[in-house]
């Protein structure tokens, strides 16, 4: 996979030995599907969100978007993130991307989990601006197994980064 990732531009050398080093002990496998999307976020091309319980919601907002901020290497800002009450909607999360305020319904079933229909719907705030950057965050869609974790995965990539990765991963974006 780090080889793949290097041809297509997503990361460099040092950063592929970093990561192997880092699973030295069974980077000769293969992957099985479900564990290609944890091997993407490990190389840096990916964020996920967790699937099992939080400790905070608002926190754990702050944290996807702190790390799908990062992957734009300063094309996007997200500032003031926070999970607030509000009399229509129940709780929306408010952020600022460049300065403009994002605000996102959100729907918790408990106080101990995210809600991965809002996290899908406002990641693409964090996409650069069309013109500037091509790459977006893509869903990725794969196959989950009753004992695994149930986390959601988003590979920030150009269109043409995620058909290669689709083709030669197996996996399905959106």
């Amino acid at each position: 996979m780090g080889a793949l990732l290097m041809r297509m531009g997503m990361v460099t050398r040092e950063k592929v030995d970093r990561v192997l080093a880092e699973y030295a002990a069974f980077a000769h496998e293969e992957l099985s599907p479900h564990e290609v999307p944890a091997s993407l976020e490990a190389f840096g091309v990916a964020i996920s969100a967790h699937g099992d319980d939080v400790d905070d919601l608002e926190e754990s907002y702050a944290h996807i978007l702190e790390r799908a901020e990062a992957l734009t290497d300063g094309a996007v800002a997200i500032t003031d993130v926070r999970l607030r009450a509000d009399k229509e909607h129940g709780e929306v999360l408010e952020f600022a991307r460049n300065g403009v305020v994002v605000t996102q319904t959100t729907d918790h079933q408990s106080d101990d989990y995210l809600d991965h229909m809002a996290i899908m719907d406002f990641i693409g705030h964090v996409d650069p601006d069309p013109g500037d950057d091509p790459r977006r965050f893509h869903l990725v869609q794969f196959v989950r197994l009753m004992e695994s974790n149930f986390e959601t995965y988003f590979v920030f990539a150009t269109p043409e980064q995620a058909t290669v990765l689709e083709k030669e991963l197996g996996l399905a974006m959106r």
